[in-house]
């Protein structure tokens, strides 16, 4: 009964709009909102028939499986139209059908679902995760997928939110027109990130309709701030201060640098170098780039150089790597590592080692400074003179300087050479010494006249030795040096003189002229011997010569005639002439 019903109206409604028939057509248009429960109800038919038109039925035009009877009821004798199921305006958002009578009239139904806002926003994803490098400029622009709201109009989306007002400061959203109906979302950044101070941002980006209240969609947002290498590194000392012993075996850790750089990774990985250019060219120190350990890389030595002034520089390892440079102030402790010095200034015109004889008790010989570099605070030394048998004293005049003097009579015919020491110790711990031993000499002076071998030289001479002839020589020593030693032989002035020489070199004496016993039997005269000194010394001896007679001379009478006058009768052995 059902299929003919529907075949007969489907029938009629065709003859009626297809061949120009002359039934009555009305219009019914008719609304409810999505959402309402079932039974409600919706409208009547007969609302579209003309006042006081009489009806016994309604024929629908919809079977029974179509979307109109899944979704209302229809009363086919009332024409009461309600709904079977809760509408949903995103699935169906119109339902169309016609009524007819039986007495030919015709209502073309039309049923709008009215959207309510029954949808919140919905993003594709909950959450997404951006990267976003420190160094993005302010204004720089993350395109995000819009949320989608099935709802339309007023309760349509209406725009973007970040929930949490802090993050606004830093990041912003606008809606960009993709074409047609699609929107899309821009996340912007509103400030310069740092990833030193925050790393990471999570808020909620939240998309909201038109209803009352609004219904929201959230975007969960986690940025990553991506480290660049925006920050050099830092020491943890604006200057660092050590000290050292100058004795410190190499390698011997000194002092530590410290330098962090906020940055990650090879940005942040710091290595340390000592600016050779600036400080330590010797390279005296050494600096492990990785742990910025400084260490001893060459012996020390305080008196040479007692402090040292570095420039470190920390690098990091970034493409385009940054650095900062602090002081280092190494200073050297003196240790007792040196040898107390003793220097020795003779005084007098040569600077030799020597002192005159005649130098008298408090008279200079040399001037003598000590000297450590180790002396520290003490600032003395102990000093003392070994030696020298007595006559050499050593006197203070300065903390450090001293002279050597005569303390004694000197007398080099009876000691020429001293040998002298001069130690000094100093006070540290432990102490140490030093010693400089040394040799004076004894100079001459002209303080010994010569000396004969004999006092007194007495020979005997033939009176017939010629001229020139050699007699016997004399002999006389000085103790004195040098020209004071030097002699020089002469007879004294004397008758002799004409009768003798004397050779002033050798002392040999030798016959100025012949020698007669007839004429003087004996030769008595002084022998000078005469030093080279200034003033000079002088001896003598006294030279006795006996001239020893020869028969060197015929019988000579008186005269060569002799007259005698003798008288008679003289007595026999009288003599008459001699």
């Amino acid at each position: 009964m059902e299929l003919y019903v529907r075949t007969f109206l489907q029938f009629l409604l065709f003859t009626l709009f297809s061949e120009g028939g002359s039934a009555q057509v009305f219009n019914l248009s008719l609304s409810i909102e999505e959402g309402l429960p079932p039974k409600t109800i919706v409208g009547d038919i007969r609302a579209g028939l003309p006042t006081k038109t009489q009806s016994s039925g309604f024929f629908i035009s919809e079977s029974r499986d179509s979307d109109v009877f899944r979704d209302f009821e229809i009363d086919g004798d009332t024409g009461i139209i309600s709904t079977a199921v809760v509408l949903d305006r995103e699935r169906t958002n119109k339902y169309e059908f016609a009524a007819a009578t039986l007495t030919g009239e015709v209502i073309k139904v039309i049923i709008e679902v009215k959207d309510v806002n029954d949808h919140s926003p919905v993003f594709p994803i909950k959450t997404i995760q951006l990267n976003v490098s420190e160094l993005s400029p302010p204004g720089t622009r993350f395109e995000l997928e819009g949320a989608q709201d099935q709802d339309e109009g007023d309760y349509g989306i209406q725009g973007y939110r970040i929930t949490d007002g802090d993050m606004r400061k830093r990041f912003k959203v606008e809606i960009r027109n993709s074409g047609g109906a699609m929107f899309s979302l821009d996340l912007i950044l509103q400030a310069r990130l740092d990833r030193e101070i925050t790393d990471l941002y999570n808020f909620t980006i939240e998309a909201f309709d038109g209803g009352r209240p609004p219904k929201t969609g959230q975007l969960q947002v986690h940025i990553t701030v991506l480290d660049e290498n925006d920050n050099q590194p830092v020491f943890n000392q604006t200057e660092y201060h050590a000290v050292v012993l100058e004795s410190a075996p190499l390698m011997t850790p000194v002092c530590q640098v410290f330098a962090t750089d906020p940055d990650l990774g090879s940005n942040g990985w710091v290595t340390y170098k000592i600016s050779r250019r600036q400080s330590d060219p010797n390279e005296f120190f050494v600096i492990d780039s990785s742990t910025g350990i400084i260490s001893v890389n060459k012996m020390l030595d305080y008196e040479n150089q007692s402090s040292f002034e570095l420039i470190v520089t920390a690098w990091d390892s970034g493409i385009q790597p940054e650095s900062t440079s602090t002081f280092v102030s190494i200073k050297v402790l003196d240790v007792n590592d040196n040898h107390p010095n003793i220097s020795i200034l003779f005084l007098n015109e040569a600077g030799a080692p020597e002192v005159s004889e005649g130098a008298k008790p408090g008279d200079y010989v040399a001037r003598i400074a000590v000297s450590d570099p180790d002396l520290g605070d003490v600032k003395r030394m102990d000093v003392h003179l070994q030696g020298g048998d007595g006559v050499f004293s050593l006197k203070s005049t300065d903390d450090f300087l001293y002279v050597l003097c005569v303390d004694g009579p000197l007398d080099r015919e009876i000691k020429d050479l001293y040998e002298l020491t001069v130690t000094a110790i100093d006070f540290g711990s432990p102490p140490l010494s030093s010693e400089a031993t040394f040799q004076v000499q004894v100079t001459d002076v002209n303080d010994n006249p010569p000396v004969f071998d004999q006092d007194i030289y007495e020979e005997s001479i033939p009176e017939d030795v010629r001229e020139g002839t050699a007699l016997f020589r004399v002999k006389a020593t000085d103790r004195d040096l040098g020209g004071n030693s030097q002699i020089i032989y002469s007879i004294m002035q004397s008758e002799q003189e004409q009768l003798l020489n004397i050779d002033a070199t050798s002392g040999l004496i030798t016959t100025a002229a012949g020698l007669d016993h007839e004429r003087e039997t004996e030769l008595r005269f002084l022998v000078v011997a005469t030093d080279g000194g200034s003033p000079s010394l002088s001896s003598t001896a006294t030279v006795t010569i006996h001239v020893v007679d020869v028969n060197d001379n015929k019988p000579v009478f008186k005269q060569q005639f002799y007259n005698v006058t003798i008288k008679e009768h003289t007595a026999v052995g009288t003599c008459i002439l001699q």
